[in-house]
């Protein structure tokens, strides 16, 4: 119930935490809407092919324009399917509308009565392809571009008409129904991109300490050991000093505190490293590096949870320490590193020993 109700808050939810998380947003939008975009382009291209094939057979086209506009829009379909950022996302959408918008306007310009199609192929093309736009203000630049080019000679004889009135209110309803929906497939990606962002913190984080919690660790130390035949890899189990004690005397909040504690220096520590919560008062770390390098990090991670105090309670750490073998399995591994924590408790605690 409490996840279902956090999700709804989420579908309401439309900021960002910061600017990282924006853009990190848009490359994913240019991943999600790119199937959608490469669909409704190929509909665009197999719409104008058909308006070819049933064109009546005294109507003759420019064969070079022809060329051009068939070029331009697979041209900018496959700078769809190529596109990985918001930019050129936008820049290949851009040249699809454009081309096709193109290649319409030839049709229209050999049919015997052009003024006739130029509402109906303008609003075709503006409001179908509203969804694959990032951003009302790039569709809004996209519209009136498309909007000169299919009008282009037939404004003047749209303009005398008697239904001029009605053209006008057309090609403007026409703008607010493409820009609403531009909004609205913008704020939806949003509210599911919101939504995953919570969906894989509950799945990969620990919800006390904020850092990984045991099966983001273990994935990690499984992609780890694939490799460990190509680099020095370690893993270092690491456990709380004395913690039954303080939760005993000074009760779980103050337990709490100290996991929390604990987890940041760790996560600062090994910023470069995977690291996260194993369950408990243990915590885990996957160390890139040589045999030294982890030795010298394990004692500097010692030292400083040494000057952590938390109500009146000095805080340390013992870890233990297994090299990453590709001989070895995770669960020896694991076992390893147990035993060098063993090893580290049984000689006095707040030190590293490194299992061979």
């Amino acid at each position: 119930m409490r996840l279902a109700q956090k999700i709804t808050s989420l579908k309401n939810e439309i900021t960002f935490r910061d600017q990282a998380e924006k853009r990190l947003f848009w490359r994913e939008s240019v991943q999600n809407i790119r199937y959608t975009s490469l669909c409704l382009e190929t509909f665009g291209i197999v719409s104008w092919a058909l308006s070819r094939l049933i064109a009546h057979p005294g109507i003759t086209f420019n064969t070079t324009y022809t060329i051009i506009g068939l070029c331009g829009m697979i041209l900018g379909s496959i700078a769809t399917y190529l596109s990985r950022e918001i930019l050129t996302a936008a820049i290949s959408s851009v040249i699809y509308t454009l081309a096709i918008a193109f290649s319409f306007y030839i049709d229209i310009a050999s049919a015997q009565s052009p003024e006739f199609w130029v509402i109906p192929i303008g609003i075709m093309i503006t409001v179908g392809m509203a969804p694959i736009f990032s951003d009302p203000y790039s569709y809004s630049l996209d519209f009136i571009i498309v909007w000169i080019i299919i009008s282009y000679g037939n404004v003047g004889s749209l303009m005398k008409s008697p239904d001029s009135n009605w053209v006008i209110q057309i090609v403007v309803a026409a703008l607010f129904m493409g820009l609403l929906i531009n909004i609205l497939f913008v704020q939806e990606r949003k509210k599911i991109f919101l939504v995953q962002r919570e969906l894989v913190k509950l799945a990969f984080k620990d919800t006390l300490t904020g850092i990984d919690n045991r099966r983001s660790l273990m994935e990690a130390l499984h992609d780890v050991h694939t490799r460990a035949a190509n680099g020095d890899f370690y893993f270092l189990m690491i456990d709380i000093d004395n913690f039954k004690q303080v939760n005993d005397t000074s009760g779980h909040e103050v337990g709490d505190q100290v996991l929390v504690g604990v987890a940041t220096i760790i996560d600062q520590y090994a910023h470069r490293h995977s690291r996260g919560r194993l369950g408990g008062e243990e915590f885990g770390v996957v160390f890139s590096g040589e045999e030294s390098a982890v030795c010298d990090f394990a004692r500097q991670l010692c030292q400083a949870v040494a000057q952590l105090q938390v109500s009146a309670h000095t805080v340390t750490v013992s870890i233990g320490i297994s090299k990453l073998r590709e001989t070895m399995s995770l669960t020896e591994i694991y076992r390893l590193a147990d035993q060098g924590l063993y090893e580290a408790k049984h000689h006095g605690k707040n030190r590293y020993v490194l299992a061979s």
